[in-house]
């Protein structure tokens, strides 16, 4: 037998012409061991440790590399090889897609508030349209809007247990100072249906809402922090405090000790990419982290068609090759959003089971319904405002739907996206964010094999 970390007892003998390497192969060399892979199919969720050895034979097979019956048998089992046509591996993962996509379908129902489209941030690279974010006009919820969409949300999924019992709050700002009754309102009759609330906000007139914020009605709250003091302040731009920065981390010291969960999310790129080793030990030594509820992820920044060519002059954006070494550099890649890669391999790893699939990359392509002010309704928030994204709206208390915009979102999965599903991490990265689809593969794969060099190094520890 090979080196292989997982062995079956052969039941037959498959001759070794009609054999071919699997079109879903994902070869990981380990950086923790010399001259080993980690080996993982893109549709069985197969994980062994191999030797380099091994690895060459099976991508050799189909020139009939010397291999012993148990180990083709193994291989066979866990996918590596097969006797399937390529055209064949493309169909079985077509199939597996459009049941994932239909079990996503029915499970999960999730709703967003776009509280306003008004901003007090003046962010160069926000993707939401600026006329409507930057105008002198109020766009916010009223009490009767809320009323219309409590009611539209049990209309368009009647089944609660069927619903996700988490609502976001979003904008523009959802925590401007003004919009407090209204912000309050929405979470009062929210709770009495049984939800709570995640928010994301710029932390800014935070202070204004700690009396009606706690552990019971928010879940999470996502803050961004753009780096060290000197460029959060540059990126993150009040439209009248010139400095942001301060303010915010007095803000978040308020809020931590309520229990509520806060997440700091550094929009990276290459002008901060080697600063966030510094925020890191900054909230060290102030004192956040001594909160288990604090948490602080790095997140690549994509390019927009909303960022103007005067904002792309402000903007450095990364490639995966440097923000995965940089953060290697300052050994801060665990602190990195790797789209669920690391869990998604160390839970497979630390159960001895296969990796989960899925089919879809966000509940936008599923069941994703974002409410703005007007009785408009999006797939998901970042194509709020974006009218050709618009798939239905309320009228009274019924909702005229667009179905061929609505069809379009909510069949969409991986296998819809062309050569997508004849890639080996198709059913691992799901095709990509519909909202950015720009250099989603590179950062993939570049964050996917971090997660699994991580997630083993963590697995042979413990």
């Amino acid at each position: 037998m090979e080196s292989m970390q997982f062995i079956s007892s052969p039941s037959k003998i498959i001759p070794m012409e009609t054999l071919r390497t699997s079109s879903y192969l994902i070869p990981v060399k380990l950086e923790s061991e010399a001259g080993k892979y980690m080996l993982i199919h893109g549709y069985t969720g197969a994980i062994d440790i191999a030797t380099e050895n091994l690895l060459k034979k099976i991508q050799s097979v189909a020139s009939g590399m010397d291999l012993s019956p148990e180990t083709v048998e193994v291989l066979l089992k866990r996918g590596y090889i097969t006797t399937k046509t390529q055209e064949e591996e493309y169909a079985y993962v077509a199939r597996m897609a459009k049941a994932l996509y239909q079990k996503s379908e029915i499970l999960n129902t999730n709703f967003t508030f776009v509280v306003t489209y008004n901003c007090n941030f003046r962010c160069p690279y926000c993707f939401e349209r600026r006329e409507s974010k930057d105008g002198a006009h109020q766009i916010v919820f009223t009490q009767e809007m809320v009323d219309k969409v409590y009611n539209a949300m049990d209309i368009i999924q009647p089944r609660k247990l069927l619903r996700k019992n988490v609502i976001t709050l979003y904008g523009g700002e959802p925590l401007l100072a003004e919009n407090k009754e209204i912000v309050t309102y929405i979470i009062a009759e929210g709770q009495k249906r049984g939800y709570k609330f995640s928010i994301i906000t710029n932390g800014y007139d935070l202070d204004s809402f700690l009396d009606v914020l706690s552990s019971d009605n928010i879940e999470e709250m996502q803050i961004t922090i753009d780096g060290p003091k000197e460029i959060h302040n540059q990126r993150r731009i009040h439209y009248k405090d010139i400095e942001t920065f301060n303010k915010i981390i007095e803000n978040v010291r308020l809020i931590l000790p309520k229990g509520i969960t806060i997440r700091v999310r550094m929009n990276t790129d290459n002008l901060n990419v080697g600063k966030f080793a510094d925020l890191k030990i900054y909230f060290e030594q102030i004192g956040f982290y001594k909160y288990p509820n604090f948490h602080l992820y790095s997140a690549p920044l994509y390019d927009s068609d909303s960022v103007s060519d005067t904002e792309h002059e402000k903007l450095d954006f990364v490639t995966a090759q440097t923000f995965v070494t940089k953060h290697k550099h300052y050994h801060t890649l665990s602190l990195c959003n790797d789209g669920g890669a690391y869990y998604m391999i160390s839970q497979a790893l630390n159960n001895h089971r296969a990796i989960a699939f899925r089919s879809i990359y966000c509940l936008s392509q599923a069941g994703e319904y974002a409410f703005d002010p007007l009785g408009n309704i999006y797939p998901c928030w970042e194509m709020v405002g974006r009218k050709e994204h618009l798939i239905g709206s309320l009228a009274g208390n019924k909702i005229e739907w667009k179905r061929e915009v609505l069809k379009k979102w909510h069949t969409s999965n991986v296998d819809d996206k062309g050569i997508c599903n004849h890639c080996s991490y198709a059913l691992l990265c799901a095709g990509n964010c519909p909202a950015h689809p720009k250099s989603h593969c590179a950062f993939f794969r570049k964050l996917f094999e971090a997660a699994a060099n991580r997630a083993y190094v963590r697995f042979k520890a413990n």
